[in-house]
């Protein structure tokens, strides 16, 4: 399958009839391109060209460029609406998932497969009690093979469902697709409603819950004093291995699909490291089993012969950023277990809300540990079951639509609020980026935040604008930074200049001025692609009264936070050193007591590292230092230890 490509009969809706720049040869009908270095040119010479965007502008696109190609400015309503269109977007997603694979199983092979699996746990329950190795061997093989096959079942339909989760909520951004997509969409429904079936013929309901079972057990007795266990060594060792073995068990079978007398392998790491020929190995391994089977019916008869149901809502939100910079569906981190609830209890699913919503009725056991366990979804209890559609997706609500306007594409007046949704969207395209922005709230006014805080602010009700982001101030303002001074020269071509203690040097004080900021994050981004944004960054973040607002509160897939500009920021904005008293003492004073007022109310941040905190910066009384002519500490917000 290729990625999306934008085609005349995509509606463009409010972005219709936007300028773009594109570059084509100078034949009348010659293909535009997204820039001049597009490896399908195929003239030496391009002109570039400001071209409106329209059905005629968009069929004259070469393929590569009408897949992915960047040819709007990054960080604009056009630009993530491409993102989210072309590429690996709806167009592509449009297309997966609706036909049945080459690699798929038909109805007999499912069947044959459900025949293995499903009654399992009595084959299981009968080798444990007659200890036929032989029998569980011969039939291990199939059921690798049969477990092979669910796993492929159950991820066509995960897959299914993740794709369609994703076409809505761009179907929920841009509604102007949403008549032109509906029969695709419903093609996609339709198809889900068939690999949910599917999945759900491969799995147990018992097993399900008793896996819900064991998940709440308690440590049971275990038999330390059974002659059996001599072998394992002392009366501690003896514990140490058993306590092991019921941790392992409970593990394997509270996140399984399969009958808990099914994870009977896990007797044999008792034996690990022991030779087969070893006396007292083999009656280690059938009371060993026994043990499970014994720990299996105390969970089976845990479970209640007439178990209640309740209908419980799962609630999907965007997913977390990925180290790629798109959002990974929040299916795609669930449990094998989970998989195995949602394929086997959902009665009814809604992805087109504002919040995607799945029903599910499942026996009290399970209903119990969704609601108590950790877990990426949302468990809510719902008194009454929703209308069911036989699966088919409800009406796409209205969301607030992202055209031109939310973001730096139009004059200032004409700004729309920023919305939760717009911001996700933005994320999802910018790579995983974080940056400042200058925002207009009402009651704040003016700030500079970073995009997690002001997701965060959304979150919260905040009702405001976006005036610009650090990669939108104009060249202009930092062209002057880049250009050398030959009034400061630095001695040696260091990056830090020399610290200088005499007051009547022209240099004294210095390296603590804003220049020295700029200077120091020139030097060490050097030819550096960033040098420009992180310029702009650092001109919006001296803006702020407390560098702590500037501490990432966005994180992505592993965990890492996303920082709002490059690290060398920080070095236009801190002092390189730790500040020297040493020039304001008082003559005679060993203790400073006249001079070291001068810096009364500095906070010292901790070292530099990749999870720096900085602090605020909070000025002091004015010093007596400041009448002998004490240098001006400028943007300097502190200084790092």
């Amino acid at each position: 399958m290729s990625y999306g490509l934008l085609t005349p009969d995509v509606p463009l809706g409010p972005f219709e009839g936007a300028v773009v720049t594109l570059w084509s040869a100078q034949a009348k009908d010659a293909k535009l391109h997204s820039t001049s270095s597009c490896s399908y040119v195929r003239s030496a010479r391009v002109a570039e060209r400001k071209v409106q965007l329209d059905a005629s502008a968009v069929g004259r696109l070469c393929t590569q460029c009408a897949s992915h190609g960047s040819w709007a400015r990054p960080g604009t309503g056009l630009a993530v609406f491409l993102d989210a269109v072309t590429g690996m977007g709806l167009l592509y997603e449009l297309d997966r998932c609706c036909d049945a694979g080459e690699d798929g199983f038909d109805d007999v092979e499912l069947d044959q497969a459900a025949s293995v699996l499903l009654p399992a746990s009595v084959h299981g329950q009968e080798s444990a009690q007659t200890g036929e190795e032989d029998a569980e061997d011969d039939r291990w093989e199939e059921v690798r093979e049969t477990r092979q096959v669910r796993e492929f079942v159950v991820s066509d339909w995960l897959d299914a469902l993740v794709s369609l989760h994703r076409v809505l909520r761009v179907l929920a951004m841009f509604p102007w697709l949403r008549s032109w997509a509906e029969p695709r969409v419903q093609r996609k429904s339709d198809r889900l409603q068939v690999l949910r079936t599917r999945a759900g013929r491969l799995i147990a309901p018992d097993a399900l819950v008793l896996a819900a079972a064991v998940s709440v057990m308690k440590e049971p007795d275990l038999p330390v004093d059974d002659p059996a266990f001599a072998l394992l060594g002392t009366r501690g060792e003896v514990t140490e291995s058993l306590t092991s073995l019921w941790r392992q068990w409970r593990s394997a079978v509270e996140d399984s699909w399969d009958h808990p007398r099914e994870q009977g392998y896990l007797t044999y790491r008792l034996s690990r490291g022991r030779s087969s020929r070893r006396k007292g190995r083999d009656q280690i391994l059938e009371r060993a089993q026994v043990l499970l089977g014994t720990w299996a019916e105390e969970a089976a008869r845990s479970v209640p012969g007439d178990c209640e149901e309740r209908v419980l809502a799962v609630t999907l939100d965007g997913g977390s950023l990925s180290a790629s910079g798109r959002r990974t569906s929040v299916l795609e981190q669930l449990s094998q277990w989970e998989w195995g609830v949602l394929a086997t209890y959902t009665i009814s699913v809604d992805l087109a809300g504002a919040e995607p919503v799945i029903s599910l009725r499942v026996p009290e056991p399970i209903a119990a540990r969704l609601l108590l366990q950790r877990s990426p979804l949302v468990y809510e209890h719902r008194d009454e079951e929703k209308p069911r559609a036989g699966d088919r997706m409800t009406a796409l609500e209205v969301g607030p639509a992202l055209g031109p306007g939310v973001f730096d594409d139009t004059p200032v007046h004409g700004r729309q609020l920023v919305r939760q949704e717009h911001l996700r969207a933005l994320r999802n395209t910018a790579g995983g980026v974080e940056q400042l922005y200058v925002v207009l709230g009402l009651g704040a006014g003016v700030e500079v935040m970073t995009l997690g805080a002001l997701e965060q602010r959304c979150a919260a009700g905040w009702q405001g604008v976006i005036l610009a982001a650090a990669s939108d101030l104009p060249d202009a303002l930092i062209d002057a930074a880049l250009r050398p001074s030959a009034a400061d020269p630095v001695e040696n071509d260091n990056v830090w200049a020399r610290p200088v203690y005499d007051p009547e040097e022209e240099a004294f004080g210095r390296s603590l001025s804003a220049a020295e900021g700029e200077r120091v994050l020139v030097r060490l981004c050097g030819e550096k692609r960033e040098v420009r944004q992180a310029l702009k960054s650092l001109a919006l973040a001296r803006s702020l009264p407390d560098l702590r607002d500037l501490e990432a509160v966005a994180e992505d897939e592993r965990g890492y936070p996303l920082r709002p500009f490059a690290g060398a920021v920080w070095n236009g904005l801190l002092a390189m050193e730790q500040l020297d008293l040493e020039p304001f003492a008082s003559e005679g004073d060993e203790h400073w007591a006249d001079g070291s007022a001068c810096l009364w109310g500095y906070s010292l941040p901790c070292r530099h590292t990749p999870r720096m905190r900085s602090v605020a910066f909070r000025a002091g009384p004015t010093p007596p230092a400041a009448r002998i002519g004490a240098p001006t500490v400028g943007s300097t917000a502190g200084t790092r230890r």
